[in-house]
């Protein structure tokens, strides 16, 4: 049950007769750091920490890890559904499922603010970084009670289509909220304009990121490089079957129409099902569900091709560069989300939402001997490069020191 902030409480940090722009005025300066300086850094995460899968969560824990690789001592917050063993995690609970734009969001809607202000008062951090700060309520809650440190943004949504009811809500709520941020992030063009409507500053586009080691195929790697000699071409979906947007049911119809031309081939499919049914069952065809981190890279290692049948609402495609690190070739629908990544000889391109248009692509890819696949997909392994999270968190990282001085040097004036 959500616990509420008494009057009491909320003048225990905000200064009387305050409003949000005095406030700010009123809070404790910050210091500029030395870049080579350890950062104490709070990835806040608004999504559940404990469900499987989920490309946002994924991108923080990958860019923690990142981050702490280099010095800098980095603590994940967000809701969770379960206790978090993690010393590198602090959850909170509160978490329900919303949904919105195709997708279940477990989000910590009914997060106490008193945990949240105890837990702020007993950690210091130098930043703050929000991911998706407009998914309420945690990212309301850690904000205003860290009003005294830098807070950066990242930008991780896009939708095609927007209600005028949810952009009216977006708006509001970016007003009480983004007057503590200092710095924005945006994963691709595509969520730059989304957020573009709310956020009104400048955004740094710095795209999503990708361990490329842990796809790679080296010594330690327990899966064979795609197909054996003679046998079928395999192919891999991963993404949560219940979210409309994903596209499965579309991949399940053309890959029943592929089936019909060639037996030679299958399908692997790896994600949580959600409220959907069960996947067919269509001869070759096989559920994983959610798979660990170890098992999805095997699986990836293990595939010919990789297919993201996704009918809208992505802002950049992390599955993909997955894929690529994997040294895969793609079929993927061509939508505004994926176009940023989803380039080169490497990648095939369908219609979003035709199963037809899909099956066509496929069996372009599947009637490939296995060289030609295996070229295609080097060229995406070398393309996959530019996201590999070295080449990405100093980038990530400038924003939090830039974040820093921007309130250090309000703060002087």
């Amino acid at each position: 049950m959500m616990q509420r902030v008494s009057a009491l409480d909320l003048r225990d940090v905000m200064p009387r007769g305050s409003n949000i722009g005095n406030v700010a005025e009123a809070m404790a300066p910050a210091v500029a750091r030395d870049p080579a300086e350890r950062l104490r850094v709070c990835m806040l995460v608004t999504y559940d920490l404990a469900a499987p899968g989920g490309g946002v969560k994924q991108h923080a824990v990958d860019l923690a890890a990142a981050l702490r690789a280099r010095g800098d001592d980095v603590t994940i917050v967000g809701p969770s559904s379960r206790p978090i063993d993690d010393p590198h995690m602090h959850s909170f609970g509160g978490v329900v499922n919303v949904v919105a734009n195709g997708s279940d969001n477990m989000l910590g809607i009914f997060v106490s603010p008193l945990a949240v202000r105890t837990y702020f008062r007993a950690n210091r951090f130098d930043v703050v970084h929000v991911h998706e700060p407009l998914q309420p309520s945690l990212s309301y809650w850690s904000t205003w009670f860290s009003r005294d440190v830098a807070h950066v943004a990242t930008f991780h949504a896009y939708m095609e289509h927007e209600s005028r009811m949810l952009r009216w809500a977006r708006q509001g709520w970016s007003r009480t909220l983004f007057p503590w941020f200092q710095r924005g992030i945006a994963v691709s063009t595509a969520a730059q304009d989304y957020a573009s409507v709310v956020w009104k500053r400048p955004l740094e586009i710095i795209p999503n990121g990708v361990s490329s080691a842990r796809f790679a195929l080296g010594a330690g790697a327990s899966a064979a490089p795609g197909r054996a000699a003679g046998g079928p071409v395999k192919l891999l979906f991963v993404g949560r079957i219940g979210d409309a947007r994903k596209g499965a049911k579309f991949l399940f119809d053309a890959y029943r129409e592929l089936r019909t031309r060639r037996s030679d081939v299958t399908l692997d499919v790896v994600g949580e099902q959600g409220a959907a049914a069960a996947p067919p069952p269509l001869p070759g065809l096989t559920y994983h569900g959610a798979v660990d981190n170890e098992r999805l890279a095997e699986l990836y290692r293990g595939c010919d091709a990789f297919v993201a049948p996704s009918t809208g609402g992505e802002s950049f495609g992390i599955v993909l560069i997955e894929a690529m690190a994997a040294g895969k070739p793609v079929v993927c629908s061509d939508i505004d989300g994926y176009r940023a990544v989803a380039q080169g000889p490497g990648v095939v391109l369908a219609k979003p939402g035709d199963a037809s248009s899909l099956a066509g692509a496929l069996d372009h890819v599947v009637s490939l001997d296995a060289t030609t696949r295996r070229h295609l997909g080097e060229l995406n392994r070398k393309r996959a490069r530019q996201y590999d999270w070295s080449a990405i968190v100093d980038r990530v990282r400038g924003e939090y020191l830039g974040a820093i001085a921007d309130r250090a040097a309000s703060r002087a004036r």
